[in-house]
């Protein structure tokens, strides 16, 4: 029957459902129980007594982030996530997300224990010297512990919280039912695509998940740095790494964030300028770069050498990609308004008619604070979030990777604008930049491209007529079909087929009591109590499809 058989994959984690809702009354948000169909994981009693309880004192971008917060590590990465995306999110709620914080309590050093014997299936004083009880770190996925090998060698062990898989899992998916309803009911942009914002976050949180891939990462940045010695990356101990336990060099220095505050005497102008350079490089040069380089990810070593930790979070730049930023660099440098447009729009997904005009003028008024000034006086992180802020106004959305690279420059400069008042993180560009666009102007990098571009003209022009001969003997044979399909009315004809069941299911009752009252007028056949059995049977059939109808209304909501 389909009413009963209507146990979609929204009442799998009925609970969990039903925690949103409360979560989301609780902070002012009732009036879209309604939209995204969440009426009905609250108790009946809820439902009739619903009490909105807003608060007038906190903004609806401050109740937002109270919101995630409650929910747990899962919404509260997500929230992380949307926090980087300025092109797509008012300025008001990007400020009040970039408050969440990943911080949770360590969990205990058995059940630390418990998973490594697990993950390596062997006993854990088989493997380890010593394990050290204390975690460095502590996250909502893992956490990180300091070890010593059976050979001596020092080194850091990242374990996966147990059972967080289950919990993500089971979060993703109510993430991704919301969207499509947020996508089909509430939002009817174009522009914002909550679909797509899950399907994303689903990418990043996935490999956050798969320690593997971070220690691919981390040997890949291993590799690309193998010949600069003033930058060090661990080694990865892959025989006794999996997907939930990585075990990695452990690196002895000073974390960039207490550098100043235990007064570690080294060259901060000459550390700013490494990290710098090193950033460049993994920009313009490897197209591989750290996403997250906050101070907690690098380390000052006694030799006064940069080591960067944690590749949990990457950007990946293509050729093209690396050629439109060096460009745009120097757009900046040199003030030319027309061409930081042409290549921001062309970093960009348009969604919409842009005013190009309008937007140039808004571009200038930014640069024209910076009229006349040194180069070292460029505030490439206020110019970084105003370009951000016109992509959104203007509806350009721009791709993750470049979202991600403008963040980690902001921090890049952040960090070496505390380290030397004199740094600037376009000077250290400029040179990265002008390389890559000499390589563009390379006699071989010409011919290579022509060469190319004339052997996929050779494929169209022989391809090409076949093709088109192909198309009309099927026409000539009336054997061409054009196939049209739909897009939107699944919904809709799911809803017409439950509305059509109900209607069938009422008319029956209504014939049923109808039928049955009039048997029971005639005083024929067997009797039960004195009655007919026959309208008997009728009103308890039909007292049993009334039942089951009122329930399946109670059960969606819609009342």
């Amino acid at each position: 029957m389909i009413g009963f058989r209507g146990l979609n994959r929204r009442y799998r984690h009925i609970q969990r459902y039903r925690k949103i809702a409360e979560v989301l009354i609780k902070n002012g948000f009732g009036y879209l129980l309604d939209s995204l169909d969440l009426y009905q994981f609250l108790p009946l009693t809820r439902r009739l007594k619903l009490d909105n309880e807003e608060s007038e004192e906190l903004s609806r971008a401050e109740r937002l982030r109270l919101v995630l917060e409650e929910l747990g590590p899962t919404f509260i990465k997500l929230g992380q996530l949307l926090s980087t995306r300025q092109d797509l999110i008012p300025q008001e709620y990007i400020k009040e997300l970039t408050k969440l914080q990943d911080d949770v309590p360590p969990f205990s050093f058995e059940l630390v224990l418990q998973q490594v014997e697990e993950e390596l299936n062997q006993p854990v004083d088989d493997l380890f010297a010593n394990i050290e009880k204390e975690p460095l770190a502590a996250a909502s996925i893992g956490q990180v512990h300091k070890a010593v090998l059976k050979n001596g060698q020092q080194v850091v062990i990242k374990v996966q919280r147990p059972e967080i898989r289950d919990i993500i899992e089971t979060d993703l998916d109510i993430i991704f039912n919301l969207a499509e309803i947020l996508d089909k009911r509430v939002i009817g942009d174009d522009f914002l695509d909550p679909v797509e914002i899950a399907s994303e976050f689903n990418r990043i949180i996935k490999k956050e998940l798969d320690y593997q891939i971070e220690g691919r990462n981390t040997e890949k940045f291993n590799r690309n740095f193998a010949d600069e010695e003033e930058i060090k990356v661990p080694k990865i101990y892959w025989e006794l790494s999996t997907k939930k336990l990585l075990v990695s060099e452990y690196i002895e220095g000073t974390k960039l964030s207490r550098i100043k505050s235990e007064d570690i005497d080294c060259d901060y102008k000459k550390i700013a300028q490494i990290g710098a350079n090193s950033f460049m490089k993994q920009v313009l040069v490897d197209g591989f770069f750290h996403g997250d380089p906050h101070p907690g990810n690098v380390l000052i070593t006694p030799e006064e050498k940069v080591a960067f930790i944690d590749f949990g979070i990457v950007g990946r730049i293509d050729k093209d990609t690396m050629e439109e930023i060096a460009d745009l660099f120097l757009a900046v440098i040199n003030r030319n308004i027309d061409k930081m447009v042409d290549k921001l729009l062309k970093l960009g997904m348009l969604t919409q008619k842009i005013n190009r005009r309008a937007l140039k003028r808004d571009m200038g008024e930014l640069l024209d604070e910076y009229y006349g000034a040194d180069l070292k006086e460029i505030d490439i992180s206020r110019i970084i979030n105003q370009m951000l802020n016109l992509a959104f106004k203007y509806r350009v959305q721009l791709p993750t990777d470049f979202i991600l690279l403008g963040k980690a420059l902001m921090t890049v400069e952040g960090i070496g604008r505390d380290l030397d008042p004199d740094f600037n993180v376009l000077a250290a560009a400029k040179p990265f930049a002008y390389q890559l666009l000499r390589k563009r102007f390379h006699p071989k990098r010409i011919f290579t491209e022509i060469f190319s571009d004339a052997k996929q003209l050779y494929h169209f022009l022989v391809h090409t007529p076949k093709q088109l001969e192909r198309i009309l003997k099927l026409l000539e044979r009336q054997d061409f079909k054009i196939e049209l399909r739909h897009i939107g009315l699944e919904e809709l004809i799911s809803k017409l087929d439950i509305i059509t069941n109900r209607l069938s299911v009422s008319i029956i009752v209504s014939a049923l009591i109808v039928g049955s009252s009039y048997i029971m007028q005639t005083d024929k056949g067997p009797t039960l109590f004195e009655l007919p059995a026959l309208g008997l049977g009728g009103y308890l059939l039909a007292g049993f499809f009334g039942l089951w109808l009122v329930i399946s209304i109670l059960r969606s909501g819609r009342f």
